[in-house]
């Protein structure tokens, strides 16, 4: 009888076995209710000077030197974590998160970066939102990265979206094209950039002088809120004739001139 009794202990092993096994199969996953829900890539934004929004994802300014990623939701995702990650960066381009020592609105899980530098996990504040920044080397008209956001390891991922850069469309025109100045003294110029109607701010200029002048007030400069650009000449030697400036987009062949003319007296003569 024992043989029977063991076949038949057996049977019943096996029976229970393949019932655990089957409702391991049937059980779905389980999602972590401490991470985001059902992603969607909407909910990134970057923000930083030049950024448009495009049908694929973003277009950024190849002057850029960073930008803030940006998610917003509701409260009903507060403290809750998602994670994005970066992939397909161009040759030069690099790409630095901002980390902290633990995932939060405003800076990357370090434990995420110190195994994936391009992997930003993150945590909601109480609005269901967070503002990361992200430092940019290496940029130009040929970069370009994709992201994706992610709800959780392994559970739910958007498709991906592609940021593109692309050289600023800013045109330069000086407010006045010629002025007088004393021998001896200084004058200012100002310019004025913008794409239409909108000033530019922000983009980055070259400045170079040819004529009279023995000082430039700066090489580069970057235009304000308002769009303006202002440079600054010294004529130390006192010598009369004409200084002619330039300011030019970095990186375009936009470009606007304006001049000094340098006279001794007064400037009503």
């Amino acid at each position: 009888m024992r043989p029977i009794t063991l076949r038949t202990s057996l049977r019943v092993l096996a029976s229970s076995a393949a019932i655990a096994m089957l409702s391991l199969i049937a059980a779905p996953a389980q999602a972590d209710a401490s991470w985001i829900s059902s992603p969607n890539l909407s909910a990134i934004s970057f923000t930083s000077v030049g950024a448009t929004k495009t049908a694929g994802g973003v277009s950024l300014s190849s002057q850029a030197a960073d930008f803030t990623m940006v998610y917003t939701s509701s409260s009903a995702s507060a403290g809750k974590f998602a994670q994005v990650n970066f992939f397909e960066i161009s040759s030069g381009l690099q790409i630095l998160l901002t980390g902290t020592p633990m995932a939060s609105p405003t800076g990357c899980e370090q434990q995420v970066l110190a195994g994936d530098s391009h992997s930003c996990m993150f945590k909601l504040d109480g609005s269901g939102s967070a503002a990361i920044k992200v430092t940019l080397l290496g940029t130009s008209t040929a970069s370009s990265f994709k992201y994706l956001l992610l709800s959780g390891p392994n559970i739910a991922q958007t498709q991906p979206g592609i940021a593109t850069f692309v050289a600023p469309k800013s045109t330069v025109k000086p407010v006045v094209a010629s002025v007088k100045a004393l021998a001896g003294g200084a004058s200012v110029l100002k310019f004025k950039l913008a794409e239409g109607s909108k000033a530019s701010t922000g983009v980055k200029v070259a400045i170079s002088l040819k004529g009279i002048g023995d000082n430039l007030s700066a090489a580069t400069a970057t235009s304000d809120a308002k769009g303006f650009v202002w440079v600054y000449v010294a004529n130390t030697s006192n010598k009369k004739g004409t200084s002619t400036v330039t300011v030019s987009v970095i990186g375009t062949a936009a470009k606007g001139s304006a001049s000094i003319k340098w006279v001794s007296g007064t400037l009503g003569n």
